[in-house]
Order: structure tokens, then C-alpha cells, then sequence
């Protein structure tokens, strides 16, 4: 899907608050400075290849923040790539501070506060990733945010050049096409960041490639009655025990995680008129809710409104 916004077709007093809701419904909620209101232009153009959102940018010069008093909820939680082409950029996240050049990269994490500053006029190409996505590949991140990554190293380039393209390709592609594209991008933002990653990190990749691992299992048999710790456990040929660790390190159970996962893929297909001829019990029943009652009482916790509501408000 290809959305595109451009400035430079509003009256200039109406261009700033028109920037401002369009970067925060591109990303997460934050904050937008610009010094002259007046002169500003920008552009932005996205495209979604399934979970990955690429957007690119071309705007006059800003600072954007993300601070302690902005919502900050579960589905806000990505890892944001941004790649330089034109003008410099300065990122501080952690303590940290970074300055970027062209053909220079750095990640950022939306689940903390973080700033942006552009001086100049810029060109920006900026990859959102699920959080729990990349860190099921990688391990915690929490050492590599506001660090700089060149595509004069090799892995660097592979990276960089993969998102450039990705940023010029058609944007209706088939599901199939998408779904090779997002994981291709975990992949390779995975290996350009792997020489980053300490040996102290060793462990914690192993267990994280595991859950990864269990995470997928458990998305290929959601409609199973039988998908349970046990049964879960004993198909990987560890304790449950064990298994309720894994889970642990990301402060959840599996139990919970698994309730979730059923959660999204039913709303999921809500939200897809492509499964309008299913009815909402008809979906509840293929990932594994039998009892409708609860269904409805989980899905609104999770979601705010029913099934039903959550399908109107798709097609409005």
C-alpha cells in the first residue's frame, strides 16, 4: 500500500499542523519544531510490505521528539532505521548521540524517549520494525541505539542498498511478496548489526533464536486445542519450566502470549474485507476460541470495542 503527502498543496499557514498529524500517524505520537512555519515544505511517501513500513522523506529543516508525556502502549513498539541520503542528522537516544552523513544509518527505539535534529534541508529513508521482531533475531538492543552504521562496511552496505530498493518498488505486491520483503529486512538489518552484538550477548541470542523459534510454532498452530505449555515443550524438548522463562525475558507468560496471538490474527481478518464472507464466530472458531462469550469479553479488553465494531470502523 502507497501512501504520499506533500506540503507544498496547503496553504502555507495550514502546512505545520498538517506535517505534525501526518508524521505521528506515520510512526508513534511525538513532537514536531519547526522555526519558520512560513517557508516549510515536506513530503512523505510510505509504502507496507506487511509488518515493515518504509517511508521516505524530503523536508525543510526540524527537530522532532518523542518524550516522557507522550502514550506510550504495546502498539507503539518498534525500532525505527533511519538512513541518511541527504543532509546531516543528529540522533540522541540513551545517553547517546549520534551524527549522520549520507549513506550512514542508526536504529532508535519508540518504546523510550528520544530527539531528532535536522539542520538542513534532508533526505531520509526511515524503516519501522516490529520491536519484538527484530529482537527475536538479534537479542535486547539496548546498546545500539544512537550508534552509526556505514554502508562502507559490508554487511552496512547489503543493508542500506536492500532499502533503497525497497523504498523504489511498486507498492502493490502480492502477500507472498511482502511477506519475503519484511522477513529479508529482519534478516539483513539483523546481519548488518550482528558485529555490533558483544559476546556478553551470546546467551541471550541463543535463548532469543529459540523463542523465535517457539514463537513461530506457535503461530502455525493456533487453531490447535492441543497448543498448550506442555504439549509445547515437550515438541521442543525442554521443561516447561524453561519455556515459562524464555517467555519471562520479555515479561510475559505463554499462556498470555499465545491468547494475544490469537487475538491479532482474528483482527487481523476483521479487518481484511478479503474475509467478509467469515463471520466473526466463524474466525474466533479457527484460532481457537470455543467459548464465544469469552471471546468477546478478551477481544474488547484488548481492542476497545467488540469484533463487530472493530469490522464496521475497518470498512468506514
Amino acid at each position: 500500500m502507497l501512501s504520499q503527502f506533500d506540503t507544498t498543496q496547503l496553504r502555507p499557514q495550514d502546512r505545520y499542523d498538517f506535517w505534525q498529524d501526518v508524521v505521528c500517524n506515520t510512526f508513534v505520537p511525538l513532537r514536531c519544531k519547526v522555526d519558520n512555519t512560513r517557508d516549510f515544505s515536506a513530503t512523505l511517501e510510505t509504502r507496507e510490505f506487511a509488518d515493515v513500513k518504509v517511508v521516505s522523506i524530503s523536508a525543510s529543516p526540524q527537530r522532532v521528539e518523542r518524550g516522557k508525556d507522550h502514550r506510550f502502549s504495546a502498539a507503539d513498539e518498534f525500532i525505527l532505521v533511519g538512513l541518511a541520503q541527504r543532509g546531516r542528522a543528529c540522533i540522541h537516544q540513551d545517553n547517546r548521540e549520534v551524527n549522520l552523513a549520507a549513506g550512514e544509518f542508526c536504529l532508535y527505539d519508540t518504546r523510550k524517549p528520544y530527539q531528532l535534529s535536522f539542520s538542513e534541508q534532508f533526505q531520509q529513508t526511515v524503516i519501522r520494525i516490529p520491536y519484538r521482531a527484530l529482537v527475536d533475531r538479534t537479542g535486547l538492543l539496548d546498546n545500539l541505539t544512537a550508534l552509526r552504521f556505514s554502508n562502507q562496511h559490508p554487511f552496512g552496505r547489503l543493508a542500506f542498498d536492500f532499502f533503497m530498493g525497497v523504498a523504489a518498488l511498486p507498492a502493490e505486491q502480492s502477500s507472498l511478496v511482502q511477506n519475503k520483503i519484511a522477513e529479508q529486512s529482519l534478516d539483513l538489518l539483523g546481519m548488518a548489526i550482528s558485529p555490533y552484538l558483544t559476546e556478553k550477548k551470546s546467551a541471550s541470542l541463543s535463548r532469543a533464536t529459540l523463542l523465535h523459534r517457539i514463537k513461530q510454532h506457535i503461530a502455525k498452530h493456533l487453531d490447535s486445542p492441543d497448543l498448550t505449555l506442555a504439549q509445547v515443550s515437550q515438541h521442543f524438548d525442554i521443561s516447561s519450566r524453561y519455556m515459562n522463562q524464555l517467555f519471562n525475558d520479555e515479561q510475559t507468560t505463554f499462556g498470555r502470549f499465545v491468547l494475544m496471538s490469537r487475538l491479532e490474527s482474528c483482527a487481523f481478518r476483521l479487518r481484511q474485507a478479503h474475509y467478509d464472507h467469515l463471520t466473526v464466530s466463524g474466525i474466533a472458531y479457527r484460532f481457537g476460541f470455543l467459548d464465544m462469550a469469552y471471546f468477546s469479553r478478551v477481544f474488547k479488553a484488548r481492542f476497545g470495542m467488540t469484533a463487530r465494531e472493530l469490522r464496521a470502523a475497518s470498512r468506514g
